[in-house]
């Protein structure tokens, strides 16, 4: 694949950043569009996206640390020197949550409503930022005899040397495929509440419920070290299932708690 798209001299400009710039801009924009339904005045809008990017990005960053906590003491891995590098979506994900509760406390919106409206624009980012990682090489899959196996021949790219040239399940692409899914899915949820066919809260509960599920199956095929966390499953399997399982409960109080029109 292609890590670097363009290089002069010492500056490089990263398919991966550029991706996963992309990536947070779609959701970004699409989330300015809903702005007014969301209730939120224009400065209350971009506080909160401050928040939760930076939040995003501390919590990603931290789980990663947590994960590569070897490489971190052995001196392999610096934490200022390798800052771009390795960020791990679920932590970001609970990262932007903590700062948009924080947020919250001082300048009060609507959870759920504005909850709902994420549970679309999340998908829907991630749907480009994770090609990022097919093109740089990392959270690649595991060998395959499948005929859509990708090979990774450029020694710059991020994939284990012994699997250079080697098919391997696009996982990213799996990953992909499986938010571009969930965010259409999501986003006609989300015309159901606004109509009153739905409890508020659970657009974003589908999310994460449709989420863990498809990460869960999705880590099996990975093919890069997911550092083994607890009886054969990663760290991710762990916060996936963590997150079907309180999606789902949450999900039946919502419905029992307002009896939906049909």
């Amino acid at each position: 694949m292609y890590p670097t798209i363009l290089q002069f001299g010492q500056f490089r400009l990263a398919t991966y950043g550029v991706l996963v710039a992309l990536g947070y801009l779609a959701g970004i924009y699409w989330l300015s569009s809903q702005r007014e339904r969301m209730g939120l005045k224009e400065n209350e809008f971009w506080g909160l996206i401050y928040a939760m990017f930076f939040g995003a990005v501390a919590g990603g960053k931290l789980l990663y640390l947590a994960v590569e906590w070897r490489a971190l003491f052995s001196g392999e891995l610096h934490p200022l020197r390798d800052f771009r590098y390795g960020f791990v979506f679920m932590g970001g994900f609970m990262g932007s949550a903590l700062a948009a509760w924080l947020y919250g406390r001082r300048r009060p919106f609507d959870y759920l409503k504005v909850g709902d409206h994420f549970g679309v624009a999340m998908p829907l980012g991630h749907t480009i930022g994770r090609l990022a990682c097919l093109f740089s090489g990392c959270c690649h899959g595991g060998p395959t005899a499948m005929p859509w196996g990708v090979r990774y021949t450029r020694p710059d790219c991020l994939v284990d040397p012994r699997l250079l040239g080697v098919p391997l399940h696009p996982t990213p692409i799996y990953e992909s495929a499986a938010n571009a899914a969930i965010a259409a899915l999501m986003l006609a949820w989300l015309g159901r509440v606004r109509k009153g066919r739905g409890p508020e809260g659970s657009v974003l509960l589908g999310y994460l419920g449709l989420y863990g599920f498809a990460r869960f199956f999705i880590e099996f095929l990975r093919g890069d070290d997911r550092g083994g966390f607890l009886l054969g499953m990663s760290l991710a399997q762990w916060t996936s299932l963590g997150w079907m399982i309180v999606a789902s409960v949450s999900l039946v109080f919502l419905f029992r708690r307002r009896k939906v029109p049909e």
